[in-house]
């Protein structure tokens, strides 16, 4: 019992994503995805949503993108609990900076929310961001999100803005977080 329980306080580790996960990966977020977003909208909206996002290509494609780096957390058994992709150099209204980097998706498995899994992918995000001589790292989180709001906000970010983002055909809207780098 103490074993698991020291185990259950220690941080994930965080890893690089390579072309070997791209499936995995696929799966892996489109589970997180329907996670998080699942209960609080029309299931035909996610179905569309996750065919048009997460399939191992399209996986693939980001992961050998070099504007993007992908990291997942894994637990202490090696199985992958939450995942991250930044991507350097896309702007949004709102953000102001000379080199911008976006945190496109950062996700943690319900389980290991509380756990450092997001304070530690976010971490591997900022540190890119910066390596990469970024000066703004922003995000859009959906406006219906206050657990991810909070966790932003205690990251150092700050709204600066809105968007919108298609889900299916429902048109959501999202709050444009930033913070200085």
């Amino acid at each position: 019992m103490h074993e698991l329980a020291q185990f259950e306080t220690s941080e994930p580790l965080v890893r690089r994503a390579t072309v070997d996960d791209a499936a995995m990966l696929a799966v892996l977020e489109a589970r997180l995805f329907v996670q998080a977003f699942g209960p609080a909208n029309d299931p035909d909206d996610i179905r569309m949503h996750l065919l048009e996002t997460f399939s191992p290509e399209k996986q693939l494609a980001e992961i050998a993108d070099p504007a993007r780096a992908l990291w997942i957390a894994e637990d202490g058994e090696g199985h992958a609990v939450g995942y991250a992709m930044l991507r350097v150099g896309n702007m949004e209204p709102g953000v102001v900076g000379e080199r911008p980097a976006e945190v496109q998706r950062i996700y943690a498995d319900a389980t290991w929310h509380g756990r450092g899994v997001g304070a530690a992918l976010m971490r591997a995000c900022i540190d890119r961001a910066i390596a990469s001589g970024c000066d703004v790292i922003w995000l859009g989180v959906w406006e219906r999100n206050p657990r991810a709001i909070a966790f932003y906000g205690k990251m150092g970010f700050k709204t600066v803005g809105r968007h919108t983002f298609m889900l299916g055909r429902d048109l959501q809207h999202d709050l444009v977080m930033a913070r200085a780098l």
